[in-house]
């Protein structure tokens, strides 16, 4: 029997599906809202109402500002995380080397994803500044998230130190510290000062500057 033309009825939303749709807009609002006057000046109640919601819902599903601030680095990570493959894949011909190929992309998209203007990057580094001065109380669950980064960096260097790319001899925890807080000043710079500082270019330079620097020694006999 054909049932082409029969009304389709839209199936009620789960409460996990309405839960799920709620905490995101409201992750997004945060994440905006911090981007354009800190995490500090921030309040739930805020977040309820310019996410159109009523003004307790945020502390219905959060419990406290805190929680919501660590749903929403973690938030930001898992953005750019996705972002960058995205970016990095349209920019690949094909599959992407572990090691230096991925500590270069990851340098690539890190700086151009960045120069988009999203508010991610704003409100990713008003976190990391206000845990160190005014809500010290972030710091404890900033750390360990930042931690993860550095372990992706050393899990990257690792691997072109197996492939030759990188003198076996650095410091891989040094090298991914400085990779890593290399990125993040250039995106502050950018972020105080935008006309000056060209993110694709400066990406470039790093790249490139790290490709030569990290290159191992040829041998002493290799022009024999």
């Amino acid at each position: 029997m054909d049932t082409s033309t029969e009304p389709q009825i839209d199936r009620p939303r789960t409460n996990a599906e309405l839960r799920e749709e709620a905490t995101g807009r409201m992750i997004d609002t945060a994440i905006r809202l911090i981007a354009e006057r800190g995490a500090t000046r921030l309040s739930l109640v805020d977040v309820g109402r310019a996410s159109g919601y009523s003004h307790s819902l945020p502390n219905y599903y959060f419990k406290s500002k805190k929680q919501l601030l660590v749903e929403v680095y973690t938030r930001i990570v898992a953005n750019f995380q996705q972002r960058s493959k995205v970016w990095s894949k349209a920019r690949a011909p094909g599959p992407l080397r572990a090691g230096m190929g991925v500590i270069g992309s990851t340098i690539g998209a890190y700086c151009n994803l960045a120069a988009e203007g999203r508010p991610d990057s704003r409100a990713m580094h008003a976190l990391w500044s206000e845990s160190l001065s005014a809500m010290p109380e972030l710091l404890e669950d900033v750390r360990p998230l930042n931690q993860k980064s550095l372990e992706f960096f050393e899990a990257q260097i690792r691997i072109g130190i197996e492939r030759g790319e990188i003198d076996p001899g650095v410091n891989v925890e040094a090298l991914a510290v400085m990779i890593f807080g290399m990125l993040r000043g250039v995106v502050a710079q950018w972020l105080i000062d935008p006309e000056r500082v060209d993110l694709a270019r400066v990406a470039d330079l790093a790249i490139a500057v790290l490709r030569k620097g990290l290159a191992p020694e040829p041998p002493a006999n290799a022009s024999l």
